[in-house]
């Protein structure tokens, strides 16, 4: 068989396989327009955001409809976190203890539990911290009341001192 031939064998199957061809590459993965992946860390959507106060009344919402079954330990660890964290603006950690207290009595073996335990733990020495450094800060603030009323006095002492010289002085004349 010459080459001829051979080609004109195989061209009615290479149109039969051609379209096929197409098809099963246009449907690989990379031709599909993947959505976005969910945060394994919900807090993650307000972080990036920066909507805190949406996130805030979305999981207020869910914990009020919740059945105590599933989602419930995920809207008190977020309500948590959100009250836990620095740079959110509803930051305010004795409510954020409150909410992970909860979570921990409600939903001892979730793993936002564990996390929320965590939370606690942090928030807990931040606050003793900050106790101490308010203390600390009350203390400087005394002592430097101290030294000024000192340097006055030394001040008048000074003052006192230097009177009595002149009058000794002229006393003396």
């Amino acid at each position: 068989m010459s080459s001829e031939g051979v080609g004109a064998l195989f061209r009615p199957r290479l149109r039969g396989i051609f379209p096929l061809l197409v098809m099963v590459c246009s449907c690989s993965p990379l031709a599909r327009v993947q959505p976005p992946p969910t945060p394994i860390f919900p807090p993650q959507r307000a972080m990036e955001g920066g909507d805190y106060a949406a996130f805030v009344a979305e999981n207020e919402r869910a914990l009020a409809d919740c059945k105590e079954t599933t989602g419930c330990d995920v809207a008190l660890f977020n309500l948590g976190f959100t009250y836990a964290y620095a740079q959110s603006p509803y930051r305010n950690p004795p409510k954020a203890l409150q909410y992970f207290a909860e979570l921990s009595k409600k939903y001892p073996q979730s793993p936002w539990a564990f996390q929320g335990r965590a939370w606690t733990a942090v928030l807990n020495e931040n606050l003793t911290l900050e106790e101490k450094e308010n203390q600390l800060q009350s203390n400087l603030r005394n002592r430097e009341a101290t030294i000024r009323g000192l340097r006055a006095q030394l001040n008048r002492s000074r003052d006192i001192d230097v009177e009595m010289e002149k009058r000794e002085r002229e006393l003396l004349r």
